[in-house]
Order: C-alpha cells, then sequence, then structure tokens
C-alpha cells in the first residue's frame, strides 16, 4: 500500500507520483502511518469527527488543496473549513471507513484500499501475538507467578516482623513489659 506524504492519500497501483501534489507516494510500513479517510466540510465534518470520537479513533484535520480564494469569493463560505481531509492511523482505516460509510461521507472507490489496509493491520497483529508467544512460554509465565507469590509473602512478613519488633522497641522505650 502506498500514500502520499504530503495530502496523506492511500493509492494501490503502479504509479509513483500523487495526481495531487505532484509527490513521489510513499509504502505504508508503519500501522500508525496518518493516512487520510475522506475530504469532508460543513454538516458532514461534524458527524463524522463526532462518530469518530466516540469510537475513540484518533483523527487530526488538515486543510486539503490549495486555498480557494475564487471559491470563497463567488460563493460566501471559507473555503478553509469546506475542504478538509480527515486524517487516521493507517491500523484504524477500516473501522473509521465504516463510520464513515454509516454517516454517509465515505468514497465507494476506497472499498479497495480498505480491504489491503485491513489485511495488513491483521498480518502485523498476527505478527505481534507470534512474537509475543514466543517471548514468553507457558513454563516462564508459570515461573514468575511462583516467584512472585513468593516473593508478595516474604514481604508481608517483613512487614509483620517489622511491625512487631518496632511495637516491641517502643514499649521498653516507655518502660513496658
Amino acid at each position: 500500500m502506498k500514500f502520499c506524504p504530503i495530502c496523506k492519500k492511500m493509492y494501490i497501483g503502479a504509479d509513483n507520483i500523487c495526481v495531487e501534489c505532484n509527490k513521489q507516494y510513499k509504502e505504508i510500513v508503519d500501522i500508525n502511518e496518518p493516512v487520510m479517510l475522506c475530504v469532508v466540510g460543513g454538516l458532514e465534518r461534524n458527524m463524522i469527527t463526532g462518530a469518530l470520537n466516540d469510537a475513540g479513533i484518533p483523527f487530526t484535520e488538515q486543510t486539503y488543496g490549495a486555498p480557494g480564494v475564487a471559491n470563497e469569493v463567488v460563493t460566501g463560505y471559507d473555503a478553509k473549513l469546506l475542504n478538509i481531509s480527515i486524517i487516521v492511523p493507517y491500523s484504524a482505516v477500516p473501522k473509521a471507513y465504516e463510520i464513515a460509510q454509516s454517516v454517509g461521507v465515505a468514497d465507494e472507490s476506497m472499498e479497495q484500499i480498505v480491504e489491503c489496509a485491513n489485511a495488513d493491520v491483521e498480518k502485523v497483529r498476527a505478527e505481534i501475538s507470534q512474537t509475543e508467544d514466543v517471548k514468553m512460554s507457558a513454563a516462564k509465565r508459570t515461573t514468575i507467578k511462583v516467584i512472585s507469590a513468593i516473593l508478595f509473602l516474604a514481604l508481608v512478613g517483613l512487614v509483620v516482623w517489622g511491625t512487631d519488633y518496632i511495637t516491641d522497641f517502643i514499649k521498653n522505650l516507655f518502660g513496658g513489659n
């Protein structure tokens, strides 16, 4: 999967240059790489950002394209508020796209990209899971639990013994038995 480092738009294909920015695409190597989900404005922007917030998906907003001075003059609207790209981590693209579909701002041409993103994220999660299993075997986990229990009991015994010792010391200071 490729993306443009400037506009953050994802791309599948043989091209190496972003049609929006004329910058060379980069391969996505980190599942936390920020990528563009959609371009929205007005009420749609409020709806998608609210839904992403509710779902706990981190996102940022970025002005999309060149500032539209003519748009502001002709339409009376601030173009900076109309062309906002929603940027999410690559790992959150499948869930964020599902939310964008429910809000009605999803770009249907992204379905193949979302499928690739989902496959990439699942592959990385499987690799992480296998790595964690290799790092700590069942025998090692059991050994750590037993040692932790022994150390906890030793700590409790030390606290009890220390409390008795301090109590006896204080009694002896004041002439107790």
